[in-house]
């Protein structure tokens, strides 16, 4: 089999076995696909899309951000940690004038479908056997928050946050809808116990976040795909309804998070045991930083001191957990200003309307969801979140302008 074949399919395998890739080896991904970029590299005319451009801008804008950062040790670290805001659209870019790498990574798209499904399923398996470590649901309810303090700790061979846990099995479920009209009967009913499992383990990891993103993309992904839309609507109400009860009755721990939010006293002040109320003193911090410098921010590696700053002034709590933003949308402002923020929505909105346009639904949903968890996350500050969304928005883009040609 020719090397032209041999590295796509490696390249969708490996990257449809991300969620249970070890985290310190999951930057594989973007070695990988340089790899297929150098392999694939001819002379011939390249097609400027401004999509990939913008897509990239970020990334040029903390490297020009590096110039006025007070930490420039910090600073680097950080730009190597992001690094794939940059890899991913300009080797896509760059792949786009390779006709047999675009033909070969199109042609074997499904692979990476099925092992990203296959693989989350069996993350979620892990993560509901480990559970019943801390109860069995029926006569013991299950310590949610220990559990998900500990799967943080790391387990087995993996060490990824509870929050990208989530975003796996939530990727994984919009797969399953893409796939599903086109897979066998038979395949379609495996297709379904697959995704409700996962949607009971995202409960189980108690994420609010997600579980909120999740709600609402996979809401606009329902009203975008069917035409019906009053039977999607009273489908989520009673989807929604079962959700209450069964979060009530075998997932108190989850609840109790949820209405946590609706709890004044979480706004009082700050307590370790309260992820609202740490929330609540971390964007404080950030937005009396950004009134004091909002047009151009801190810098790439200025920004961490300046919320320590103001932590240690505000909370023990918050001084000793040294917390980013926790709103990736806070923490590009903080790092590179105002200007680089509306670069940052303005990528993002063209990429949703292009593919809106091509009405690939899925793609679509799966980039709010993670523009939804940005609004409580910083995805784009570890390895595991950038690598995923860079590497997912600009091969729906990639994609789609293949198809469309």
């Amino acid at each position: 089999m020719q090397l032209n074949k041999i590295l796509p399919r490696l390249f969708l395998i490996i990257t449809g076995l991300f969620p249970i890739l070890p985290f310190k080896i999951k930057g594989i991904v973007g070695l990988f696909f340089i790899v297929i970029v150098l392999f694939s590299l001819k002379k011939r005319k390249l097609e400027i899309n401004y999509l990939f451009l913008l897509n990239a801008s970020l990334f040029v804008l903390y490297f020009i951000s590096l110039t006025y950062s007070d930490n420039f040790k910090e600073g680097i670290s950080k730009l190597e940690t992001t690094l794939s805001l940059f890899i991913f659209p300009i080797g896509f870019l760059l792949l786009i004038a390779n006709k047999k790498a675009i033909n070969n990574i199109v042609e074997y798209g499904n692979i990476f479908k099925y092992t990203f499904i296959a693989s989350s399923f069996l993350l979620s398996i892990l993560i509901f056997m480990l559970s019943f470590n801390y109860g069995d649901y029926i006569t013991q309810k299950v310590n949610i928050n220990r559990f998900v303090y500990d799967l943080s700790e790391g387990f087995l061979w993996m060490k990824d946050h509870p929050i990208y846990l989530s975003i796996y099995l939530s990727i994984s479920l919009f797969l399953i809808a893409e796939l599903f009209n086109q897979a066998k009967r038979k395949y379609q009913i495996m297709l379904l116990l697959v995704g409700i499992f996962e949607v009971i383990v995202v409960f189980i990891l108690s994420r609010k976040g997600v579980i909120i993103s999740l709600l609402l993309s996979f809401l606009i992904f329902s009203l975008m795909k069917i035409k019906n839309k009053k039977k999607v609507l009273l489908y989520f109400f009673i989807f929604m309804t079962a959700i209450l009860f069964l979060s009530q009755n075998y997932f108190p721990d989850t609840a109790k998070r949820f209405r946590e939010v609706l709890d004044t006293k979480s706004y009082d002040e700050v307590v370790s045991y309260s992820s609202t109320s740490i929330r609540h003193g971390i964007y404080k911090c950030s937005f009396e930083k950004i009134k004091e410098s909002w047009l151009f921010g801190y810098g790439i590696g200025g920004v961490g001191e300046e919320l320590r700053e103001c932590y240690k002034d505000k909370s023990e709590v918050l001084y000793i957990g040294n917390f980013n933003s926790h709103n990736q949308y806070l923490g590009i402002i903080l790092r590179v200003g105002v200007f680089g923020l509306l670069l940052f929505i303005m990528s993002i909105i063209l990429n949703l309307i292009f593919l809106y346009n091509r009405k690939d639904y899925s793609a679509f949903s799966i980039i709010l969801l993670l523009v939804f968890v940005m609004l409580t996350e910083n995805i784009l500050d570890r390895q595991n979140g950038v690598i995923l969304f860079s590497l997912l928005i600009n091969y729906f883009i990639y994609r789609n302008l293949i198809l469309k040609n």
